[in-house]
């Protein structure tokens, strides 16, 4: 056995390998180990030409097989590495990645995607050490410099990650890519024109993915160019014809536009396109339930099946709609099948538990709500629906979970230096506002109906005025946390931290008989609403209370009656706090004067 020859055919398998010829690479590997049964670098080819054809388990087998003879190569590491992460599990890629730097430090890719896998997984400070140490070892190199930006913008060093994208461009400005993520950024900071013209030049340099068209209208939207968003929208759908996400967001703008007479028109062609794609039909279906049209769900179901292997969501869609149309034993069997297929999933599982509110057996709602707060314990809209299945119950429960006089807390939002007036400082806000409702009606997939709701930009915005009166919520906020009872067993009590960050800030504009249905907040830990402008009809004491907020009502979709268990009266510059998973929603008014709010949710900080 010549040693050299065996390794000069694994170079020439390796070259087979990379041309895409896999089973010719393979055969020469498997000569090799004829000959030498234990050369590690043969059964690593093996493993790649394996990774290559998808077969990952035989891909496993033999990069095992070469790592137990051969242990500490950081190609090899790397590699195995590669093929974990693309299958989703990252903690064992990151073992494998930080084997390979820890035995070769300079070894640069193993830091590349050592950093990207950390990003993904959530530990951004150790994705910040990866991208410097990359940059320091191979600062020339464009991709590292945006590998560095990305992490510091999930760490929260927002001037480093400017820096970092801003030195990336600085060597590669035809870098299509990294133009692509500093437009994200910069629209996450709320500068909407220099992000749209990032954006642009990525288009230029050949980028072209639906998420770069959803930031660029979304940027053009927020500098105030919606016909431009519009246009871009459009592009998408022309781009990608296919693709279920662009036409989601594309026919949910058109709506909230003015566009409503048309806005699925561009999906229901695709759909006759493409009848077989499941995803097209799932974007439809989650249009149309937003519109409460059920029997078209049904009609639409029907139809996709002659197409579709029936998917849990075609069956999800189903599910729902036989419930709103209260075919409630139709509904409780589609559900039964879900359920049986995907005792763990989360989405059926919800949406069972709220059909089972609905159909009045709260019991074994109840069982599904525990189900899922074991899953994950902050699961908001699981704790809503718990707290009802209880309240339906007469368990005591109920009131532990929702203490309606404690939880809910009005608070006066102070006023800044300089101010003496409640009125007009927030007719100073208001004015500032006004300018941000560009659109004619609600969103789809948002609870106001009579109104236009602004992105959840607000608190990140450059102006003055918005920035001041953050300062000053921030304040109030602090003011009732500091009143906060030690109970760490609670869901809501004891997540109590030594901060908090916003996630996400946004204005809402009702019209007259405008309202917010009853709702919950999914993503949140508390949620509020700030009186920026109130009609006058809002302060006549009435029995009807237009325009107030109350708290504890089920969305009516749900047809559970039970009442209100607080109803607040809102005034201007006042606050009110209370948990994401408190229901809650706004009593429908007549004026003609606005009403509007600034809502934002808070999550504990870090």
């Amino acid at each position: 056995m010549d040693l050299a020859v065996l390794n000069a055919k694994l170079q020439q398998a390796m070259s087979m390998l990379q041309a895409g010829r896999l089973q010719e690479a393979e055969a020469m590997a498997q000569d090799v180990l004829r000959q030498a049964p234990n050369h590690p670098d043969a059964y690593h080819l093996i493993a790649m030409a394996a990774r290559q054809r998808r077969q990952f388990s035989h891909a496993e087998q033999f990069f095992r097989k070469s790592l137990s003879l051969q242990p500490n190569q950081p190609p090899l590491l790397a590699n195995y590495a590669n093929m974990l992460m693309s299958l989703g599990r990252y903690d064992e890629a990151i073992q494998y990645y930080e084997k390979a730097v820890e035995l070769q430090p300079n070894f640069t890719n193993g830091w590349y995607n050592l950093g990207i896998v950390l990003n993904i997984v959530g530990r951004h400070d150790e994705a910040v050490k990866a991208g410097e140490t990359l940059t320091g070892l191979i600062g020339h190199w464009a991709p590292a410099w945006e590998l560095l930006g990305t992490a510091r913008v999930k760490a929260g060093q927002l001037a480093g990650a400017r820096e970092a994208y801003l030195k990336g461009l600085e060597l590669d400005p035809k870098n299509g890519h990294l133009w692509a993520s500093y437009g994200s950024f910069l629209k996450d900071e709320a500068e909407f024109e220099a992000a749209a013209d990032a954006f642009e030049k990525a288009r230029a340099l050949g980028i072209n993915v639906p998420d770069l068209y959803q930031g660029l209208a979304e940027a053009y939207y927020e500098a105030k160019q919606v016909d431009k968003a519009l246009k871009v929208h459009d592009e998408a759908i022309r781009q990608f014809p296919h693709d279920p996400q662009a036409h989601f967001v594309r026919a949910k703008f058109r709506w909230e536009a003015g566009h409503g007479d048309d806005h699925l028109a561009a999906l229901e062609k695709a759909i006759a396109e493409q009848p077989g794609n499941p995803h097209l039909w799932g974007s439809y279906f989650d249009l149309l339930s937003r519109q409460n049209r059920f029997d078209d769900i049904l009609k639409g179901v029907s139809e996709a099946r002659k197409s579709c292997q029936n998917i849990p969501r075609l069956q999800l869609a189903e599910a729902v709609s036989l419930s709103a149309l209260e075919r409630y034993d139709e509904a409780t069997d589609v559900y039964e099948k879900l359920l049986a297929a995907d005792p763990h999933g989360i989405p059926p599982k919800r949406a069972f538990a709220e059909h089972l509110l609905t159909s009045g057996d709260p019991v074994r709602a109840a069982t599904l709500c525990e189900d899922m707060i074991a899953q994950d314990s902050h699961d908001q809209a699981a704790l809503a629906l718990q707290g009802t299945a209880w309240e339906m119950m007469g368990d005591e429960r109920a009131a532990w979970l929702l203490d309606y006089e404690r939880m809910v807390n009005p608070v006066d939002v102070p006023l800044p230096d300089g101010f003496s007036d409640r009125e007009d400082y927030f007719k100073m806000v208001q004015a500032e506002l006004d300018v941000m409702h560009q659109m004619q009606a609600h969103p789809l997939d948002q609870t106001l109906r009579g109104g236009t709701q602004t992105n959840g930009f607000i608190f990140r915005l450059k102006n003055p005025v918005l920035q001041q009166l953050r300062q000053q919520i921030e304040i109030a906020i602090q003011s009732v946390l500091d009143r906060f009872p030690n109970d760490p067993d609670h869901p809501f009590w004891g997540r109590k931290a030594s901060g908090f960050d916003f996630k996400g800030a946004w204005s809402v504009k009702l019209r007259s008989q405008g309202f917010h249905t009853n709702h919950y907040h999914p993503e949140g830990w508390f949620s509020s609403a700030l009186y920026i402008a109130l009609p006058d009809v809002v302060h006549k004491e009435t029995n009807t209370r237009e325009g107030h907020i109350q708290f504890g009502v089920p969305t009516a979709e749900m047809k559970i009656d039970l009442p209100a268990k607080r109803i607040v009266k809102p005034e201007v510059g006042r606050l009110v706090l209370f948990p994401s998973y408190m229901w809650h929603g706004t009593i429908p008014f007549n004026s003609d004067q606005p009403r509007m709010t600034i809502a934002f949710d808070f999550v504990p900080k870090g």
